[in-house]
């Protein structure tokens, strides 16, 4: 269900790029690609695919949450409320932490990329950088007080991609390959005594949908990865 949610939102998004490219295109007599940006550009875009694809969608960007730690409050990069039949309330609501990645990868470092700290070692240090026990909370939305609602935490990694033609088919089976299957991720380092230790942590299979753009001009393409690594209520990940 969460999957089919998710996909909904990336159709829309995929379709809302297309045509700020194609617009774009003809305003600039080149087209603006928002994944050569920061990391607000990839949030305000995905805003206002939302915005306009779904009829009474409600979206806020850099908006305050409660949290369960010391501090009461905190900001995430997105919140949304989507009309969705399939979810309970007939709403689907996301938090949503994102992160823009100042590399490109190719098709054939996709797997090393995904399994380094750049990659979704740095989602899971975003999830729980505000838990006081990570291994323990499992969630910093959990239980919240006044949330009726089930409220999914979303977390959006994006990289530049190396198009080029007959790349699709490495695409895909490497992204398989890593979410179809428990992964151990380096999630950081720690200098000590001179000495560079790898922090690592098993993956386990998440709820997870991936927009992948391959344009065929010469331009970068674009990879993002929509994971599901928790919610305020029934999806409690360990």
């Amino acid at each position: 269900m969460i999957q089919s949610s998710l996909k909904k939102v990336c159709l829309a998004w995929v379709d809302y790029l297309q045509d700020f490219v194609d617009q774009t295109t003809k305003l600039f007599e080149a087209p603006e690609l928002p994944w050569l940006c920061n990391e607000r550009a990839m949030v305000s875009s995905l805003a206002a695919a939302i915005i306009r694809h779904f009829p009474n969608s409600i979206v806020v960007e850099e908006c305050r949450v409660p949290r369960v730690r010391k501090a009461p409050w905190g900001r995430c990069d997105l919140w949304a409320s989507i009309p969705d039949r399939s979810h309970a309330g007939g709403r689907f609501n996301f938090y949503l932490e994102a992160k823009k990645s100042n590399f490109e990868i190719t098709p054939d470092t996709l797997l090393d990329f995904l399994k380094s700290r750049w990659g979704m070692g740095r989602l899971i240090r975003t999830y729980t950088k505000n838990h006081a026990k990570p291994r323990s909370r499992l969630s910093a939305y959990i239980d919240l007080t006044g949330r009726v609602h089930e409220h999914y935490v979303i977390g959006m990694l994006v990289t530049r991609l190396t198009a080029g033609k007959n790349v699709s088919a490495t695409v895909r089976r490497n992204l398989h390959q890593f979410f179809e299957n428990r992964q151990t991720i380096e999630v950081r380092w720690k200098r000590i005594n001179g000495v560079i230790t790898r922090g690592k942590r098993n993956l386990g299979r998440f709820p997870t949908a991936v927009v992948a753009v391959l344009p065929d001009d010469g331009n970068p393409g674009m990879l993002a990865i929509f994971t599901v690594f928790g919610s305020t209520r029934e999806l409690l990940v360990k």
